[in-house]
């Protein structure tokens, strides 16, 4: 059976004279959380409203479930689309808002009810189900946003920057639930943050100016394209720069008291690189080996930020 539940091929859109989506193509599968990575004003948002149907392409083609998404008339019950922008009735309760969602979608009550229930629970909000939405913290409006956008058990979830906003509280609750919708359901989501990609994403898509610049999963995507390890010595006197580090398998910098070695695949090099270090420092006080981030990726490819 075909895993491919979304896909994209060539797609373009344009403002104006202004391309915000660039002959793009992917695809995600049954079962994976897929994350499209890139800063503000990468495509991102144009991409899901192309796919949840707000915006046409002026070329290329988008499927859901092998059917075009123009003449795909049961879309509506097949993809739960989450906006970054929150929308919420002030004055409904958690427990009427889901009710209300699943009235006006004519579900049948007591589904709507026992999934009511399970959703609240999942996300924290059980013991809120009786509180207006004014009410809540900004993070609990939150994961209620979420969760009214999958009432009806989607097969595509969509999350547009789904933890923009979030208290560490509430984001590990939100990473918790995304999680587990991949157990039935595909799930696109959009992000910024390079955290919540690495941490959440099977696959994942670095997007920039409208373009898929790479696709693949994190570990890959780093061991791929940026590769680069950071080991990082402190010592509580300043230290003084000396040749004796000097190596061309990795970079060295001198900073007071710390000392930073970069180089790619730098692991088997830390037990030989802390010995000479020692034997003419002394001990240091710590030492820290990062790996490379899907942040350095996205430098790596463009020569930015993600957040600039």
């Amino acid at each position: 059976m075909n895993d491919i539940l979304l896909e994209l091929k060539e797609v373009d859109k344009s403002f104006g004279s202004f391309k915000a989506v660039d002959h793009l193509s992917f695809t995600v599968r049954r079962g994976e959380i897929f994350s499209l990575l890139g800063p503000n004003g990468a495509g991102k948002t144009t991409v899901i409203q192309l796919i949840a149907g707000t915006l046409e392409p002026d070329k290329g083609d988008i499927q859901i479930g092998g059917i075009p998404s123009r003449s795909n008339r049961s879309l509506n019950k097949r993809v739960g689309v989450c906006s970054q922008e929150l929308q919420l009735w002030p004055l409904l309760t958690c427990e009427e808002q889901l009710h209300f969602v699943g009235d006006l979608n004519r579900m049948d009550r007591q589904w709507i009810k026992q999934r009511t229930a399970m959703l609240l629970e999942s996300v924290g909000l059980a013991d809120k189900r009786r509180v207006l939405a004014k009410n809540l913290s900004g993070g609990m409006q939150r994961r209620l946003h979420i969760i009214l956008s999958v009432l009806h058990d989607p097969e595509l979830i969509i999350l547009d920057e789904p933890e923009a906003g979030l208290d560490p509280q509430s984001r590990v609750l939100v990473r918790d639930f995304i999680t587990s919708l991949s157990c039935s359901s595909a799930v696109l989501l959009t992000t910024h943050n390079m955290d919540e990609a690495q941490r959440l994403s099977s696959r994942v898509a670095v997007m920039d100016r409208g373009r898929v610049l790479v696709c693949d999963t994190p570990a890959m995507l780093q061991q791929k394209i940026a590769p680069e390890e950071t080991l990082e010595i402190n010592y509580q006197e300043p230290v003084q720069r000396t040749a004796q580090l000097d190596s061309p398998e990795y970079t060295v910098q001198f900073n007071d008291t710390s000392i930073c070695i970069r180089g790619d695949r730098l692991t088997a090099a830390v037990p030989r690189i802390l010995s000479r270090l020692t034997s003419i420092y002394g001990n240091p006080l710590t030492f820290t080996l990062r790996q490379s981030t899907l942040e350095d990726v996205f430098i790596k490819l463009t020569g930015r930020c993600l957040r600039e």
